[in-house]
């Protein structure tokens, strides 16, 4: 979910039987595929989805997934409840037992790590941070449960990054299609 131009991409799709790289670019998407392309030869399906109507993509992805990834995409949306969107699009689209690895931004509750949510011209990468303990939860009553939490309180491109990882907690469905990454 929010594939960019592919740079997570090469290292997970070589794993998958077909990789579905999710975005708000085509220009985005064409150079996810070209990346892919270049690492592997896995099929690679581009879904575009206009930012009002994420769901639209649970239209677009056919059968389960096994892996849902998301990398600097829910420090860019403009809300949290856009965020639950996205989890709860997370668990329709993977399959019972299905993981998610999401990178969040985290709130550490001070003023300065609040969530900006005023413009993307300001600050993009500030819109939308949780907190650690918050996201936690919203995961849970979204249907993820939360397996393993990393913190990364600063690297060389930025501070507070949170990756999680969640396990779709719904029941197995007998015949359900797996192997693939949305």
């Amino acid at each position: 979910w929010g594939c960019g131009g592919g740079a997570n991409a090469v290292a997970f799709a070589p794993q998958a039987r077909e990789f579905i790289g999710v975005d708000v670019s085509p220009e985005s998407l064409r150079e996810c595929e070209r990346q892919v392309a270049r690492v592997c030869d896995t099929p690679f399906r581009p879904v575009l989805i206009d930012v009002a109507a994420p769901e639209a993509a649970l239209e677009a992805i056919p059968g389960p997934c096994e892996a849902f990834l998301s990398f600097y995409v829910f420090e860019l949306l403009p809300t949290p409840a856009y965020g639950e969107r996205i989890l709860r699009i997370a668990h329709r689209l993977l399959a019972p037992g299905g993981l998610a690895l999401i990178q969040i931004k985290y709130d550490t509750g001070s003023w300065r790590t609040k969530p900006r949510g005023r413009s993307y011209r300001f600050g993009p990468a500030g819109m939308t941070s949780y907190p650690i303990p918050a996201f936690w939860q919203l995961a849970q009553r979204c249907g993820l449960r939360p397996e393993y939490v990393h913190l990364v309180p600063r690297d060389e491109l930025d501070e507070r990054y949170a990756y999680f990882l969640l396990v779709n907690t719904a029941e197995p469905d007998a015949g359900q299609a797996r192997g693939r990454s949305a």
